[in-house]
């Protein structure tokens, strides 16, 4: 009997410490978009709340996984993000060895920069660049780059 109370007390506790937020469903939505890795597709616009991000362009040269190189090369990325306004801005970023001044950031694993659009600070950040490159993949799939976008 003992142990029955003391179990029931101790539920009634703990649910009585739970905590809920309730965010309206904007919110959450707004609250993960901006946070959200996105894969931006080569050549297709991809929207974001009131902006929209563009990957234009990929300059891949990273050593393929099957293969031994000299040096482990890089991807590069052109994004392009828009604004509702027209206020728009191209950026670079890149994942492995370093680039020439002035984008020489050092060796990266990941790349980000910030961007400013109508007053407005945001960070991009890149993570990823697929396919990796493969000796053995006569027809690899179209680029993507995975980037989120964060206001500041």
């Amino acid at each position: 009997m003992k142990n029955s109370v003391f179990f029931l007390a101790a539920g009634l506790l703990l649910t009585g410490c739970a905590h809920t937020e309730n965010l309206g469903t904007t919110e959450q939505q707004e609250v993960t978009a901006l946070g959200m890795a996105l894969s931006l597709p080569l050549q297709k616009p991809v929207a974001v709340q009131d902006m929209t991000l563009q990957l234009l362009k990929v300059e891949d040269s990273r050593c393929p996984m099957n293969a031994m190189c000299i040096r482990q090369g890089s991807a590069i990325t052109y994004v392009q993000v828009k604004d509702q306004k027209g206020n728009e801005a191209t950026k670079i970023l890149y994942l492995g060895d370093a680039l020439t001044v002035p984008e020489d950031r050092g060796i990266r694993s990941a790349d980000t920069v910030q961007v400013l659009l109508g007053g407005k600070p945001y960070q991009l950040i890149l993570t990823e660049v697929q396919p990796y490159p493969n000796t053995s993949d006569a027809r690899p799939a179209p680029k993507t780059a995975k980037v989120s976008i964060a206001a500041l």
